[in-house]
């Protein structure tokens, strides 16, 4: 009856708290809201002032009569009883209106373990690249498995669930309920796996935004597919790394990946525009790179039972969280409370300042001439009052300051912003910290900052980034020295990144600049004629090469120059790759046996392989395919024997 009637009036939190044993005493959200209170202590000094000045003037036989006319009472007990209670109402009033607006707050009973662990959201990668047949079953399945089973280990913590397909999608916010935490898991089966490069930097970002993860845990399960850390979108995910760090999140990150392999679809690889074969290779060491930044750690699945252990090792690593008073879930609100018993003082105020009488007596009692009149005093105070009141409620804060910025102090503090992002990544390049410094450097605007994080990214091995990096510090260069070291580095990175006749070029261009000094000149003289001897020896070894042309021979068979070597006429006797497995005659032969891919071929087609400077990867695949040569003797068949197609 109680609980039903307090949840008609509003008051369900109130309830709630009266009936916790113990009683725990509620603390204010905002207590500088008490200074209303100094508006009633304001107009019990006036009136303790007045009566104090009438008992000091006024004779003894009028003392009486003139604190009856000053508090405009009666003799009866009816009006002294009205006139004890209408300041008791009004000093009700006023605290229960301060109470309110400071908030009186109490922590909710709740599972105090499970609120102070760090809660854990896992972020699993739902690319195609998952697909992938690396690891058994395949990336996918292993990694729900792995899901159901840390589900189970680290059921103490908050459980959330994220994927990354491209695009972050929060499917679960960390929640106590391991019965929702099951059901969403379930749905990662149904999704669909686009053909996307993974963007890890977009749930990083938002994960790092999320007030209930601070201080919390992010389980990465990821392909570790190389291609989503190079260029810029490497650098984007240094930083958001890092803003991951700043956020107080740790990231313990599982590569489910085994060497690589072709993505899959229904069974069959994934090919792309140039009927190539889309592959998938892990890159372990940026996935350990971007869980270094946040004090995390990283590792290659094993077996499950291995892969459990350690990442529920690593979570419970991570310190529990001190209970957090401020956070609106973890609070219950108290003011309705006060709310309601400033409501009720107004109407006892009403109703005992109206008494019996009419109200337009009241009104013409108001206004009378001879009424007793506020001092100024008063009034001022009350003035005062509405204008702070004034203030708080329909003052835009810091409205007026945005409308009228300091483009002069603006410009200031971003100079100096990327002066101090710019010393620390020197400190973190000296330090040997290359992912610290590139995401120092990337923070930065102007050319040191362009060509700190071009070294940054040449040390990391990211030379497509430190490309980029590099040529936009050769444009912002204002010295011929910065042109020189800008373009000098840029060669280097275009070697390692295999654009031999632009790192000539940037040589070419580094010995133009005058003056120059003459250490980087000879450098720059060295490094272009090994450029240009790797550069002819690639033209001699591509003009009049006895070696295979492999990309164009598993295109067009080898159609194109059929006296190249015993192995050309093999493929081209058996129609090769292009034209599947070989019919061969169940009739006997004369002189020739049909040719069949066995173990001395495949051999041989191995060994040939190390002369083909093109990488014809589907050439040895595809030949595998069509035919295969697994014979229960692992040996050749006989001059008279005829292997039938499609024999195992």
């Amino acid at each position: 009856m109680l609980t039903s009637t307090a949840n008609t009036l509003g008051l369900h939190d109130v309830s709630v708290w009266l009936s916790q044993r113990p009683l725990v005493m509620p603390h204010l959200a905002e207590p500088l809201w008490l200074v209303l209170l100094l508006v009633p202590l304001a107009l019990f000094i006036w009136r303790w002032r007045a009566r104090q000045k009438i008992l000091s003037y006024a004779d003894e036989p009028l003392q009486h009569w003139a604190m009856q006319r000053l508090t405009q009472a009666s003799t009866t007990w009816r009006h002294r009883l009205r006139g004890r209670l209408i300041p008791f109402f009004w000093l009700l009033f006023w605290l229960a209106l301060a109470l309110t607006l400071a908030g009186p707050e109490v922590i909710k009973a709740k599972n105090e373990r499970l609120a102070t662990r760090p809660p854990v959201l896992f972020v699993v990668d739902d690319t195609a690249a998952m697909s992938v047949a690396d690891v058994s079953p395949n990336r996918q399945a292993r990694a729900t498995a792995l899901l159901e089973l840390l589900g189970q280990a680290l059921n103490t913590h908050r459980l959330g669930l994220m994927i990354d397909n491209g695009e972050a999608g929060l499917l679960l916010p960390p929640t106590g309920d391991a019965n929702l935490f099951a059901f969403y898991l379930k749905q990662l089966t149904h999704l669909t796996h686009p053909l996307a490069v993974p963007h890890p930097d977009r749930a990083f970002d938002w994960i790092a935004q999320m007030p209930d993860m601070r201080g919390g845990v992010v389980v990465w399960l990821t392909s570790g597919d190389a291609n989503s850390f190079q260029g810029a979108l490497g650098s984007r995910e240094l930083a958001a790394a890092q803003a991951l760090n700043k956020a107080d999140v740790r990231l313990i990150a599982l590569t489910v990946a085994g060497a690589g392999g072709p993505l899959l679809k229904d069974g069959l690889p994934l090919k792309d525009a140039q009927d190539q074969v889309i592959t998938s290779q892990p890159a372990q060491q940026r996935v350990a790179e971007l869980a270094k930044l946040t004090g995390g750690v990283a590792t290659q699945t094993d077996t499950l039972p291995q892969d459990v252990a350690f990442i529920r090792q690593a979570v419970s690593a991570v310190p529990n969280r001190a209970p957090d008073k401020n956070s609106a879930k973890s609070q219950r609100s108290l003011h309705e409370l006060p709310l309601m018993l400033a409501w009720l003082s107004l109407l006892a105020l009403a109703a005992l300042s109206l008494g019996l009488k009419p109200l337009n007596g009241l009104v013409a009692r108001l206004i009378r001439s001879n009424r007793t009149k506020l001092p100024i005093a008063a009034l001022i105070l009350v003035a005062i009052h509405g204008a702070l009141l004034a203030a708080l409620v329909f003052l835009p804060g810091g409205a007026w300051a945005a409308d009228k910025p300091n483009h002069a102090a603006a410009t200031f503090m971003s100079r100096s912003a990327d002066a101090a992002e710019v010393a620390a990544g020197h400190r973190a390049l000296k330090a040997g910290s290359y992912a610290e410094a590139q995401v120092a450097f990337s923070a930065a605007k102007g050319y040191a900052a362009r060509f700190g994080a071009g070294l940054a990214a040449f040390r990391r091995a990211d030379y497509a980034f430190a490309v980029d990096q590099l040529q936009m510090a050769v444009i912002l260069a204002q010295t011929p020295s910065q042109k020189a070291q800008a373009a000098f580095n840029l060669g280097d990175a275009l070697i390692l990144a295999g654009r031999y006749a632009e790192a000539r070029d940037a040589f070419n261009y580094v010995l133009s600049i005058k003056p120059l000094d003459e250490t980087l000149s000879a450098a720059a003289l060295t490094n272009r004629g090994i450029v240009q001897k790797m550069l002819q020896s690639f033209a001699n070894n591509g003009k009049n090469s006895p070696r295979f042309q492999g990309y164009q021979a598993a295109k067009y068979g080898y159609s194109q120059d059929p006296k190249k070597s015993r192995m050309d006429k093999e493929i081209q006797k058996s129609q090769g790759a292009s034209a599947g497995a070989s019919q061969a005659s169940s009739t006997q032969t004369q002189s020739a046996t049909p040719f069949a891919l066995n173990a001395a071929t495949e051999s041989s087609a191995r060994s040939k392989l190390t002369l083909i400077h093109d990488a014809p990867a589907p050439l040895l695949d595809g030949l595998l395919r069509q035919q295969q040569y697994h014979l229960p003797t692992l040996t050749a068949p006989g001059k008279n024997q005829a292997m039938p197609a499609g024999a195992p």
